[in-house]
């Protein structure tokens, strides 16, 4: 009488040698970046926006309280414009402000930024590096890295001051 395994018995250590294979992965890491097959992204030269945590070997620039000079004199409708423009401000990846057709989540409310008592100079400062309130914020360098130039900024400003 034939066992009935038989047919099976070259089979069954090409088998147990892939699942083992599997378990060769080193702790942590996906088994294909393990054996070679596809090599992670290394990220740590790349700058990140926080000034005291360590992620990046690229300094960044000081934090910065820019001071507002002279009246504002921005424009609230062309500032909501920038807010909502997705290649300038983007405010509304993070925020939810007014106009915005698909608003984030991540940032505080700013749609009734106005009612706050925040003066001009405050969000304009705000609005160009949050570093110096906040060392740690994921909100992009609007003013020091030259995302929004200085009237772009002050439009921004002015339309948050109106959001009420």
């Amino acid at each position: 009488m034939k066992p009935i395994f038989s047919k099976w018995r070259n089979l069954v250590p090409l088998l147990l040698a892939a699942s083992l294979a599997g378990c060769a992965a080193q702790p942590g890491k996906p088994a294909q970046q393990a054996a070679g097959a596809g090599k992670a992204t290394d990220f740590s030269e790349w700058p990140c926006l926080s000034y005291t945590l360590a992620c990046g070997q690229i300094p960044n620039r000081k934090p910065v309280k820019q001071a507002l000079a002279g009246p504002l004199g921005g424009d609230p409708a062309r500032g909501k414009v920038f807010a909502n423009e997705r290649s300038k401000g983007n405010c509304v990846a993070c925020h939810l402000i007014q106009g915005a057709e698909q608003p984030g989540s991540k940032g505080p409310d700013l749609s009734a930024y106005g009612t706050w008592d925040r003066s001009d100079a405050e969000t304009y400062a705000l609005v160009y590096d949050m570093r110096w309130r906040n060392p740690d914020t994921v909100m992009p360098t609007f003013g020091i890295n030259q995302i929004l130039n200085e009237q772009e900024l002050r439009d921004v400003v002015a339309f948050l001051q109106s959001s009420k």
